[in-house]
């Protein structure tokens, strides 16, 4: 089975960074921000890294991204995160995964974000993506979400198989869905990418989700 390897670590501070003052005044529009990166963690619970550099790949700014990158984000993350060890050599104990924060505080630490924001529920996500940015997303990953439908959506069903890092680089208001954009390769979905309606996006922040969207984006 594919892997996944988010694993869940809400910060109370995080609160005091939402990212609705700077969407408020906004109305939903449709957008999808354009990323030529197509990489893919394999075997390793690394969706964190992985995640975080498509985001870096993706309009507005575009970077130059490659597993190495992905990877060295992702192991990196295992280092500030709060369980001990991690997939890195000399990590103990060796285990997989690592949280979409600690994805996020690399981005900055480097350089490539000087600043993140958070959305907090469904309205906050659809305006941000369609007008500041994608967003990078922890949500539970169902059975059913492995493999999509012919219409290219992933759909809840059957049993949560773990947590999964994935970026957000579009939405749709006619189709009421955002656009999914995976670190599992071309071969998955519609070349890389899938749709999920806005309520079962909104169903998974209810279930512990979260979603950063990183603002005033670099080069590093």
């Amino acid at each position: 089975m594919t892997s996944l390897g988010r694993l869940v670590n809400f910060d109370e501070r995080s609160r005091n960074y939402p990212i609705r003052h700077l969407v408020e005044a906004k109305k939903p529009r449709s957008y999808t921000w354009r990323c030529r990166a197509y990489l893919d963690q394999g075997s390793e619970g690394a969706c964190v890294g992985y995640a975080c550099a498509h985001e870096l790949a993706a309009r507005p700014v575009e970077v130059d991204v490659d597993t190495a990158l992905a990877r060295s984000i992702y192991l990196d993350s295992q280092r500030i995160d709060p369980w001990p060890g991690g997939a890195y050599p000399g990590a103990k104990p060796q285990y997989e995964g690592s949280s979409v924060l600690a994805g996020a505080n690399i981005l900055r630490n480097r350089g490539f974000v000087p600043q993140y924001r958070w959305a907090f529920g469904l309205q906050d996500l659809i305006l941000s993506v369609g007008h500041l940015g994608p967003a990078i997303v922890g949500i539970n990953w169902y059975e059913g979400m492995f493999n999509t439908g012919r219409d290219h959506f992933v759909r809840i069903d059957g049993d949560v198989a773990g947590g999964h890092a994935i970026l957000v680089r579009g939405v749709s208001v006619r189709k009421q869905a955002f656009v999914l954009h995976n670190s599992w390769g071309t071969g998955w979905g519609r070349y890389g990418q899938a749709y999920i309606s806005w309520s079962d996006m909104e169903r998974l922040l209810h279930e512990d989700g979260e979603s950063v969207i990183p603002l005033r984006r670099a080069y590093a």
